[in-house]
């Protein structure tokens, strides 16, 4: 007799990468290149790890990869193109929490896309490990992107650093914000878990010239 334990029927133990829109999916050496774009474009890399700065192909390799506890591509299903890229890093074992970030191409922005990309993220760092929340930090005009979740309870505000970035002429705040295990547990049961379930393809919106 085994001392293997199995799942009960009907359940399943590994957790899926699929939304109702995108994929999450591993990445590949084909998807660094419009990752380093992505990075690079003027409405993302103020925002993003890069604060405006340009750094070569072979340093942005370099920084892909360190303290990442898991990340993903994210894709419309059945595609491998680059929409953005969702991120757990910086995981502090001990005290059961990890840092995420988000990035999405800009002409996805305030579209719903970056919460459910964040939410599938958030669906496999619960699923494989105990922790007790996962942290964002963020400037005040990329939060506004996703704002709309601290209003549904997907998130909750817990500091801001007042004009702590400068970009567009202006000072913008630092915003802390945290995703805690209950809050994913209880928007689950509700409307947002329809975000997780696989269904429509996302409609991209064509290239600007």
């Amino acid at each position: 007799m085994s001392d293997t334990p199995t799942a009960p029927n009907g359940v399943h133990l590994s957790p899926s990468l699929l939304t109702r829109r995108l994929q999450l999916r591993m990445l590949n050496q084909e998807d660094h290149a419009p990752l380093y774009r992505l990075s690079s474009d003027p409405d993302v890399t103020f925002q993003w790890r890069f604060r405006g700065t340009t750094p070569s192909y072979d340093d942005f390799l370099k920084q892909l990869y360190p303290g990442v506890l898991c990340q993903f591509v994210v894709s419309p299903h059945g595609s491998q193109e680059v929409l953005g890229l969702v991120v757990a890093y910086n995981a502090d074992f001990r005290h059961r929490f990890c840092h995420a970030a988000v990035v999405m191409h800009p002409r996805l922005h305030q579209r719903g896309l970056g919460i459910e990309a964040f939410m599938g993220l958030a669906r496999y760092v619960y699923y494989g490990w105990d922790f007790r929340m996962i942290i964002m930090e963020t400037v005040g005009i990329a939060y506004q992107n996703f704002s709309s979740g601290e209003e549904a309870g997907y998130f909750t505000v817990e500091g801001r650093i007042r004009d702590q970035f400068y970009y567009g002429g202006r000072y913008w705040d630092g915003i802390s914000v945290t995703h805690r295990r209950e809050q994913f547990e209880k928007v689950m049961q509700g409307p947002v878990g329809q975000l997780l379930t696989p269904g429509r393809r996302v409609k991209v919106p064509p290239r600007s010239n």
